[in-house]
């Protein structure tokens, strides 16, 4: 049996692919009586969870300005079905990558290990 939700949560849209795994794996926080925000908002989410009336389900990626300045605190999800977030670049799969692509791949690679590394290297994950 799972526990309440002690604060409202602050949702991604159902057109959002994480609202849908959630909705999938923990339809609990879906149920009627819990108070909800529904947003495709990413800023809104975050906002809300920064002030403290709310709770944030949304990835570590999103949240990193937020969990680096410590304006809010990240709990991974614990779960066997859980993976881990993964970012992509769409290209045309007949042509070779051009220089610009490889360079973006490249510069979105340099940052998000950045960010991460800087995210983690004070917590176990």
């Amino acid at each position: 049996m799972q526990e309440a939700v002690a604060h409202p949560a602050a949702l991604q849209s159902r057109a959002l692919m994480i609202r849908r795994n959630l909705e999938t794996r923990h339809g609990w926080l879906f149920t009627e009586g819990q108070k909800v925000v529904e947003t495709n908002s990413l800023q809104l989410v975050k906002s809300l969870a920064c002030s403290g009336d709310y709770i944030a389900f949304t990835s570590e990626l999103d949240a990193a300005p937020e969990l680096i300045e410590g304006a809010l605190v990240f709990l991974p999800v614990r779960d066997k079905g859980a993976e881990p977030q993964t970012v992509s670049i769409a290209i045309d799969g007949r042509k070779p990558i051009s220089r610009i692509g490889r360079i973006v791949a490249q510069t979105l690679t340099d940052k998000i290990e950045a960010a991460l590394g800087q995210l983690r290297s004070g917590r176990n994950v």
